[in-house]
């Protein structure tokens, strides 16, 4: 795994990650997901083109062998393995997005639900959470060097969420300083 220099910061109940391509995205949510559990809900915030799916693709590749497509015109893809994942797009869902799914089947059920595009979800929060928002920082346009740089949030709600998310940011941290010798 990459780190680049200041790429991390603490923050109160969770940190930011500076991802300065799809890949280290890819690679960062796929070390995340070694740090989910059954029932956990990843909100995956962020605006068009900020890389979404592609965190969703790092952090689903760890955990299933499925291949990840964007179910945006599907609404939910479900992928197997050791942990059953819901992957939910609400883009196309204006409102009233609870009408038309059961989050809280899904965690019942065990699965990591993740959640792309939270914003228009109007169902009740689930105890256990993750928040990630990717946000482009202004800066170089699209086709240069540095456009693909994501700025990457976690929060998170829930003793045993922010539990875990806490251990992935002390080994994360641990390995950052191991990669930097």
């Amino acid at each position: 795994m990459i780190f680049m220099d200041d790429s991390i910061r603490r923050q109160k109940c969770g940190f930011s990650f500076l991802s300065m391509s799809p890949e280290d995205t890819k690679t960062f949510a796929g070390c995340l997901s070694l740090y989910s559990f059954p029932g956990l809900v990843v909100f995956v915030s962020g605006t068009l083109g900020a890389g979404k799916t592609e965190f969703v693709r790092g952090f689903a590749s760890r955990i299933s062998r499925d291949v990840v497509r964007s179910p945006s015109f599907t609404l939910i893809n479900e992928y197997k393995g050791d942990i059953p994942i819901a992957h939910v797009d609400l883009y196309r869902i204006e409102n009233n997005a609870s009408m038309e799914l059961s989050l809280e089947e899904y965690v019942r059920e065990g699965f990591i639900v993740l959640l792309e595009w939270p914003e228009n979800w109007d169902g009740g929060k689930p105890s256990e959470t993750w928040t990630v928002k990717l946000a482009m920082p202004v800066g170089p346009p699209r086709g240069t060097e540095g456009h693909n740089i994501r700025l990457v949030k976690i929060t998170c709600e829930g003793e045993t969420a922010c539990e875990h998310l806490g251990q992935f940011f002390s080994w994360f941290c641990a390995e950052r300083r191991e990669a930097e010798g």
